[in-house]
């Protein structure tokens, strides 16, 4: 990665989906002109304050076992199920991803995460 043009300047964007972030751009916010020094020392206390626990960081999302649910979704619905097209290249427009035991699936996602799936599903063919 290239040299950063000016190493003390930084811009960041919160995610405005989850309440983290919401909390944390919040903070922020209230800090007026001090955001700088309030950052450093939290980042300061974090890193040098023996009591601190690990922060948890999100799994990083497995977009082969989503487009295997949204595939068994469609199917149990009697949808077509879409498939790769061709190019002009011959290889597939997108790639096909591996086969992903729904029953993996439904216990990584648990029922939650199931219906959130269905629901975008409902939404994007506005039902």
């Amino acid at each position: 990665m290239p040299e950063k043009k000016e190493q003390n300047k930084f811009t960041i964007q919160f995610n405005a989906a989850d309440p983290s972030h919401r909390q944390v751009a919040d903070v922020l916010n209230r800090q007026g002109r001090r955001k700088a020094q309030f950052l450093v020392n939290a980042v300061q206390h974090y890193l040098h304050c023996p009591e601190t626990p690990d922060i948890p960081q999100a799994e990083p999302t497995d977009t082969r076992v989503i487009e295997e649910l949204v595939r068994r979704i469609l199917e149990e619905q009697g949808k077509t199920v879409p498939t790769a097209r061709e190019t002009e290249n011959g290889r597939p427009a997108f790639p096909r991803s591996e086969s992903v035991r729904c029953d993996d699936a439904e216990e990584l996602l648990g029922e939650k995460g199931l219906a959130v799936i269905a629901n975008t599903m409902a939404a994007f063919r506005k039902e």
